[in-house]
């Protein structure tokens, strides 16, 4: 085998790129899905003209506290299965991450088939989310309050978004949506299943929450009603949220809907809900020391600290790097490798500290960040502080 290619896909091979996701995940892929704009994302490792690994790569802003920044994300990522265990999704990743890196960007994010597959090469996991289960009966303490529900579509997307926008804000993790993936990732399914979308309205008919949701199929034992989304801007207009699941008991025994593993969900009820906790997506920093000079860090940082990386797989992020941050502005330089550190830590760790998922405190209590300076942790912890990451979609 001659030395395998990365390039964009192949127009002749598009079909080709459909059967091996549809062996890889055993779905019926949606071709309405295959626009211009998608097709010109896919990305293959070749053999010649052989496909020996696949992968979207989408260009995505993310939100992080008080700006958004740019991130790869990338999906359907797959190997025929006459061309696995032999390195070639290695190999696929590795090419993917320099092409990020060369567009400037420094964070690259995926949902893993399998999570330990993606940690070997430098991702970790920055997000849990908390599912809440329960009967529609477990709501009825919520009063209704002066406003109307109104069934909404795509028209109503300029609304949703400033719904969802206003909701989310300050968090790390959110992707920053336009029209299109309004429309084709949140008002429907991946298997074109029907969503209803629902806007509450004030009196004053200020839009303050939505929800986006489908109903088990007529027939099925399982009657539930699953929040794609379910979002409010303030108290009240969450309690409207609840007021309206509680009006399906005649519909279904159970709702279901995600919330940000900080929400305190449970002390809103009297009857608190089953709650479980479910991994997200995984984070990887592509570039250490452009993630860190670009980060939107709290208003007023000031200091500087010193802080060891190392990373296996990018070498590139492997060193000692120096964190200045004055005036509002942030530097970050490399230094010799013999420099002394204040803090060190794996790339998986950082980038846990840097998406908030992980306090730097905590990680020094567990082991997993070195301190030999506690001014430069006390530091690192204030510039990632915030609210835990969050993010409702999925790719």
């Amino acid at each position: 085998m001659t030395q395998p290619i990365y390039r964009l896909l192949a127009a002749t091979d598009l079909e080709r790129f459909i059967e091996i996701e549809t062996l890889a995940f055993n779905i019926n892929p949606d071709r309405s899905r295959l626009t211009p704009q998608v097709v010109a994302q896919l990305r293959a490792l070749y053999d010649g003209d052989r496909i020996l690994a696949q992968l979207q790569l989408m260009p995505l802003q993310i939100m992080a506290g008080s700006a958004n920044l740019p991130c790869g994300g990338i999906g359907s990522v797959a190997t025929p299965p006459e061309a696995r265990r032999q390195g070639h999704v290695a190999a696929l990743m590795r090419h993917v991450c320099d092409e990020i890196r060369s567009q400037g960007i420094a964070l690259c994010m995926l949902y893993p088939f399998n999570r330990s597959f993606y940690h070997r090469y430098g991702w970790a996991m920055f997000m849990e989310r908390r599912v809440y289960r329960g009967s529609p009966e477990l709501f009825a303490h919520f009063c209704r309050s002066v406003g109307d529900f109104v069934q909404v579509g795509p028209e109503a997307i300029p609304e949703l978004q400033q719904i969802y926008a206003g909701a989310l804000r300050g968090r790390f993790g959110p992707v920053v949506r336009d029209e299109t993936w309004w429309q084709r990732d949140v008002l429907r399914g991946w298997g074109n299943e029907t969503y209803y979308a629902y806007i509450w309205r004030d009196s004053d008919g200020v839009g303050r929450a939505y929800l986006i949701y489908q109903l088990s199929p007529y027939g099925q034992p399982e009657r539930r009603l699953t929040c794609r989304e379910i979002v409010a801007l303030d108290p009240e207009a969450r309690s409207q949220l609840f007021v309206f699941l509680r009006n399906y008991d005649s519909q279904c025994d159970e709702v279901l809907f995600r919330a940000p593993a900080d929400a305190p969900v449970n002390m809103l009820m009297i009857e608190p809900l089953r709650c479980e906790i479910e991994p997200h997506f995984m984070l990887r920093l592509i570039d250490v020391g452009v993630a860190l000079e670009t980060f939107p860090y709290p208003p007023g940082s000031a200091g500087r600290l010193r802080i060891a990386v190392t990373d296996d797989w990018l070498k590139h992020n492997k060193g000692v790097f120096e964190l200045e941050i004055a005036g509002g502005q942030a530097r970050c330089k490399l230094l010799p490798s013999e420099s002394d550190a204040d803090l060190a830590c794996d790339v998986r760790v950082l980038t846990q500290i840097y998406a908030r998922y992980l306090r730097a405190r905590s990680a020094a209590a567990f082991g997993l960040l070195t301190v030999n300076d506690r001014a430069a942790l006390a530091l690192l912890d204030r510039l990632f502080a915030g609210l835990a990451p969050f993010n409702s979609d999925f790719f």
